[in-house]
């Protein structure tokens, strides 16, 4: 009775220090089959034998008698028991490892059309906060042309322009929903170096989890402990206790394992850690190109209300279709400018420099 309930310790003690609540379905598979494997690793294993032994008796064997001989016993293995820790932890470190590889995976996914989400909500925000004033320009050509100020062709023009501008506007409205699909999680996203190093430390934890797994295989320690009955039953108890003289030549191997690993993700392009590191390459070289096409609109939008500024003085019908044309191509150089700078913006992040 004291055996069993110090083997039922043991077990309890194992079971509190390796549970762990996790909502993913993903980690809840991974700790339910590693519970399934370590539960019975755990337990005291109740063994029978039914035996002859030989009229020469083994003087290892405490119990052992000439003839017939059957046995009862309860063995706990403490190698056993520390082989379903290891497997849980391991079943720990998959489920880190995945939650890393689900962040990266992620951001891979939405890849180079980072940022656009929000570009595209800022552009559309720009261009209805104006449809007000490009109606009135129109409406005010309109006018001029009832009362014979202005011709057709000029008020064509207007209408052409609030027509386009709508119809980006709906275009625009057909990208949000797709990007909305693919670009909704991202929020409060890391920079990408720091995925790929969660990436890179996550992967590394599991390895390391999975070689401590394989290094308890050189031990052996079992404690038995039962009744035999035959001619004079009687009560046994027995320790084993083994080591195998492989264990360091294994545990240099698990270290160039876990070498070999690490130098795999740094260098391997195709793993998640180069696809990011190739990822922010990208974005650093977009938020540049983004700022030199700022600069350049910037430029240009300063020549175009210098050129309606000079004509809005004028209180001519020729200078007020000016006008009018000008205000329509600050309203869309604008719109461009917004989509830019917020895209730049949502990029920068990811563009961040490894430390």
């Amino acid at each position: 009775m004291l055996r069993l309930s110090a083997a039922a310790a043991l077990f309890g003690s194992l079971a509190a220090g390796t549970a762990h609540a996790d909502k993913s379905a993903t980690c809840a598979r991974l700790r339910a089959e590693a519970r399934a494997e370590a539960v019975v690793m755990y337990a005291p294993r109740l063994q029978l034998e039914g035996a002859r032994a030989p009229r020469v008796v083994d003087a290892a064997d405490p119990v052992a008698t000439a003839g017939l001989q059957a046995r009862a016993s309860l063995a706990l293995s403490v190698t056993d028991a520390m082989r379903g820790r290891a497997i849980e932890r391991i079943a720990a470190a998959d489920c880190a490892r995945v939650h890393a590889a689900d962040q990266a995976a992620r951001v891979l996914g939405v890849g180079t059309k980072i940022g656009e989400l929000a570009a595209t909500r800022a552009e559309i925000a720009y261009r209805e906060a104006h449809l007000g004033e490009v109606d009135r320009l129109v409406a005010e050509a309109m006018a001029r042309f009832e009362a014979q100020r202005a011709t057709a062709y000029e008020v064509d023009e207007l209408r052409d322009r609030r027509a386009a501008m709508r119809v980006r506007i709906a275009d625009l409205y057909h990208s949000l929903g797709l990007l909305e699909e693919l670009d909704g999680g991202l929020a409060g996203t890391p920079p990408l170096a720091r995925i790929a190093g969660d990436v890179i430390e996550a992967e590394l934890a599991a390895d390391h989890r999975r070689a401590e797994l394989r290094s308890i295989a050189a031990w052996r320690v079992e404690v038995r402990g039962g009744v035999a009955a035959g001619d004079r039953p009687d009560w046994f108890a027995t320790v084993h206790v083994g080591y195998s003289f492989g264990q360091p030549a294994q545990a240099a191997a698990n270290r160039r394992a876990l070498a070999a690993r690490t130098r795999e993700l740094a260098t391997d392009e195709r793993a998640a850690p180069g696809q990011l590191a190739r990822l922010a390459r990208t974005m650093r070289r977009s938020v540049a190109d983004l700022e030199v096409q700022r600069r350049m609109l910037d430029e240009e939008l300063a020549t175009v209300r210098g050129e309606r500024a000079r004509v809005e003085a004028q209180k001519t019908d020729p200078a007020r279709q000016l006008f009018a044309r000008l205000s329509l191509e600050v309203i869309e150089l604008e719109a461009r400018r917004t989509a830019i700078e917020t895209l730049a913006a949502a990029r920068r992040p990811f563009a961040a420099e490894p430390r």
